[in-house]
């Protein structure tokens, strides 16, 4: 059995090399390794490797090479064991640290009903906020929390984007405009 274990002592998850966000995790002699570009339009891995890392003295090099003999290769077992709904989940996270500075904590206050613009810009961020805290179906969960149904959440989303709020992907211009202003007047009161 391959049992994890962090690639480097203390960096197991998350780190920048370059114009990339890249994680990689040791399970026995193999290497798994994802790689996040920080500028695509997208917030999951767009590369994942596992290769055969093999180091250090004779013995340690030997055992694992003993260990890639007796699997014949990359075993199927291994690719049941890499985690990925927690890798994309931590590339969301980690981006939206890279683009904010820190992660958001603090929900949203979305209303039950969304009549306005800043209604709506509420609602993207709140979904944004989930999916970059680890919220695999953010909007399957909102919807729960706001006691709607998922048609309902999806055409809030579709709103959302006709009054130029979301692209799909990102809040747009008009939205991050929208929210400090919400910002600046919640700090005020």
């Amino acid at each position: 059995m391959n049992t994890p274990t962090a690639h480097t002592p203390g960096q197991d998850g998350w780190q920048r090399d370059g114009s990339e966000l890249v994680w990689q995790r040791a399970y026995g002699p193999w290497l798994v390794t994802a790689r996040c570009p920080v500028e695509a339009p997208f917030t999951g891995p767009s590369e994942l490797s596992i290769r055969l890392a093999v180091g250090g003295t004779d013995e340690e090099i030997n055992h694992g090479m003993q260990e890639a003999l007796e699997t014949d290769g990359i075993p199927s077992s291994l690719l049941r064991q890499i985690p990925f709904a927690e890798i994309k989940a931590g590339a969301r996270a980690a981006l939206t640290e890279q683009e904010d500075g820190e992660a958001p904590n603090e929900p949203y206050p979305v209303p039950g009903r969304c009549r306005t613009e800043e209604d709506y810009a509420l609602l993207v961020a709140e979904l944004l906020r989930m999916r970059a805290t680890g919220t695999t179906a953010p909007q399957g969960a909102l919807a729960g929390r706001l006691g709607i149904g998922k048609a309902t959440m999806s055409e809030r989303i579709k709103r959302s984007k006709e009054l130029g709020l979301w692209d799909g992907q990102r809040l747009t211009n008009k939205a991050t405009a929208l929210l400090t202003q919400w910002h600046q007047e919640r700090e005020g009161k």
